[in-house]
């Protein structure tokens, strides 16, 4: 057992040690980088459209084009985000679901809801 002791006491002696003998870290400032191009670009915001109450709410919605629309589904009905040439569709969404989709290009592009034709939206990208 004072084997023990001792060599505790040793090994935490030499750590000690090698604690003191360690440099104190630096409290001068960094050195200031120098100014370049930045490459990052700002994202823009996703714009939300809700279906609830048998509508898109908003019903029309105006993006830059690259900007993402994400329609949230509030109802207890299922509906889908159907487009009127067919060029995207995001399949049946149920009550909590979402379905986001990036408009590339600019345009105008009128979308339905499959199952309830009367529903109708727009996002009108520049």
């Amino acid at each position: 057992m004072r084997t023990l002791v001792l060599s505790l006491l040793a090994a935490l002696a030499v750590g000690g040690i090698a604690l003191a003998q360690s440099p104190a870290p630096s409290t001068a400032p960094a050195p200031a980088s120098s100014p370049g191009p930045t490459t990052s670009a700002v994202a823009k915001p996703v714009v939300v459209v809700h279906i609830k109450n048998f509508a898109f709410v908003p019903d029309t919605v105006n993006i830059d084009a690259g900007q993402t629309v994400r329609w949230v589904e509030d109802d207890d009905t299922p509906h889908t985000v159907t487009a009127s040439d067919k060029s995207f569709d995001s399949g049946n969404l149920n009550k909590k679901d979402a379905w986001t989709y990036a408009f590339s290009k600019p345009g105008t592009y009128a979308y339905i809801c499959a199952y309830h034709p009367y529903m109708k939206g727009k996002v009108v990208v520049k």
